[in-house]
C-alpha cells in the first residue's frame, strides 16, 4: 500500500511540474538578461518571429531554466531559444551569422548555414518535457 501511494505521489508530481508542454533549457551560464523561446509549427512560419505560435521570455536560472508552454501542448514543432544576455530583444551575431550569445534549436540541431524547420522539428508529446542545451 505504501509503494502504491508513493507511485501515485510521483505521478502526481510529474504531471504537476510537466503537465502540459514544458521546455527545459540546460547549460545556462548565468542569470543576466532573459531566455527567449519561439515555437514554430511549420516551414512557412519558421524564424518569422511574428508567426511563432508561442513566444516566451523568461528570467534565466543558472544551469537550467524551465519554460512552461501555454498555447501548445503537443504536435510537430520547432523550437528556437537563445540567451538574450543584454536584454536587447535580438540574438547578437558576428560575421557569417555566428551567434555571440547562447542559442539552441530543438532536436539538438546545430545549423551549418541557414536553419531549416525540418531539421529542427520534433514531436511535442503532452506531458513529456523537451530538453534543449544552449551553445555559447
Amino acid at each position: 500500500m505504501k509503494i502504491l501511494s508513493l507511485i501515485i505521489i510521483v505521478i502526481f508530481f510529474a504531471f504537476k511540474v510537466y503537465g502540459h508542454g514544458t521546455i527545459i533549457i540546460q547549460g545556462v551560464e548565468h542569470e543576466k538578461g532573459e531566455i527567449d523561446v519561439k515555437i514554430y509549427m511549420d516551414k512557412k512560419s519558421f524564424l518569422k518571429e511574428d508567426l511563432a505560435v508561442e513566444s516566451i521570455r523568461k528570467k534565466p536560472t543558472k544551469g537550467e531554466t524551465i519554460i512552461p508552454l501555454t498555447k501548445i501542448h503537443e504536435g510537430q514543432i520547432a523550437i528556437v531559444a537563445y540567451h538574450d544576455e543584454d536584454g536587447s530583444g535580438e540574438l547578437k551575431t558576428g560575421l557569417f551569422w555566428t551567434p555571440k550569445e547562447g542559442f539552441a534549436f530543438s532536436n539538438n540541431y546545430t545549423p551549418k548555414g541557414p536553419p531549416k524547420f525540418k531539421k529542427a522539428s520534433i514531436e511535442l508529446i503532452h506531458g513529456e518535457p523537451v530538453i534543449i542545451e544552449l551553445n555559447y
